[in-house]
């Protein structure tokens, strides 16, 4: 049985493409991310057991997350990619399957505002706590006293 057989038989639709590289990018609703990620990490077959990474990016009109699964089991490795509106990026946090998701998914709200609902401690990892805005958002604006000193 092929992936999408697979993931179609439980309701999850996924469009296909590949990167430039030849690997698997798997297109899935945000709100048919966790379930589709709990099958394929627990069925017998797929088995995608790992959590590599966790990746926000700032498309301009919309943020996209990808997130790159491998399986131990038979040395196969996929990403899955999901949308999100610029004007509310919130999607289901993968902590509670992959405990890898963690420090990603911290990342990615801390660069980029991207909110991960169900994440055991979402805050900023990598900027002071008090930090205003997203440093990897398309439309951020420098405007923090502390980097006074970058500025030309």
């Amino acid at each position: 049985m092929s992936y999408q057989e697979f993931l179609s038989k439980h309701g999850i639709e996924i469009s296909f493409a590949q990167d430039a590289a030849g690997a698997s990018i798997w297109g899935v609703k945000k709100d048919d991310l966790l379930h589709a990620c709990e099958l394929l990490k627990n069925d017998r077959l797929f088995c995608f057991d790992m959590l590599l990474m966790v990746i926000g990016i700032d498309c301009g009109t919309h943020f996209e997350v990808l997130y790159d699964l491998f399986s131990t089991k038979n040395n196969k490795k996929v990403m899955l990619k999901i949308a999100l509106p610029k004007e509310q990026p919130v999607v289901e946090s993968l902590c509670g399957l992959y405990s890898s998701a963690n420090w990603n998914e911290r990342e990615c709200f801390d660069l980029l505002g991207i909110e991960f609902l169900n994440h055991p401690k979402l805050e900023r990892i990598l900027l002071p706590k008090d930090w205003l805005g997203y440093p990897l958002r398309k439309d951020y604006k420098e405007e923090d006293e502390r980097l006074s000193w970058n500025r030309r």
